[in-house]
């Protein structure tokens, strides 16, 4: 039934649970399952972009994508289930959907954590986001929810 499972991961401190989901519902289904983070264009957070050449924002975000292949390593020591490792770079929830129509994805596991406060108000929570904009299924997790 679910052919390919797409994980968002933000290396937050419930990544682990919510990977937890996706692996587990791969493995029932005998599913590929994807992992994929995004990072931010950096050029929305550069207030000065003039003092920033294209070459210093690209050597930047190569430290960056460095860093989080780091933290990839890290999560995925634990998966006893071979998986696909994605890096966009970009708007999160863009990159996630574009990737699902892309890829052909059959069910979406995401967290439903994230911004809070204010950032929440002006920006808009990325699950809210894939789960209106989702061609397919999407399976949100609340931190501390129920386990397996």
């Amino acid at each position: 039934m679910f052919k390919k499972i797409l994980c968002p991961v933000d290396f937050s401190e419930f990544t682990d649970e919510i990977l937890s989901y996706a692996e587990i519902i791969a493995k029932r289904f005998d599913s590929e399952l994807h992992l994929i983070h995004v990072i931010p264009n950096l050029s929305y957070f550069t207030p000065y972009e003039s003092f920033l050449t294209p070459e210093n924002l690209v050597a930047i975000e190569r430290n960056i994508e460095g860093e989080v292949g780091k933290d990839f390593d890290k999560i995925t020591k634990k998966l006893d289930f071979p998986f696909k490792r994605i890096i966009k770079t970009g708007v999160t929830s863009v990159e996630i959907i574009d990737y699902i129509k892309q890829q052909g994805i059959d069910l979406v596991v995401m967290g439903t954590h994230g911004r809070s406060g204010i950032e929440h108000i002006l920006i808009g929570s990325v699950a809210e986001k894939v789960v209106r904009k989702s061609p397919c299924p999407v399976l949100t997790v609340r931190p501390k929810s129920k386990t397996f």
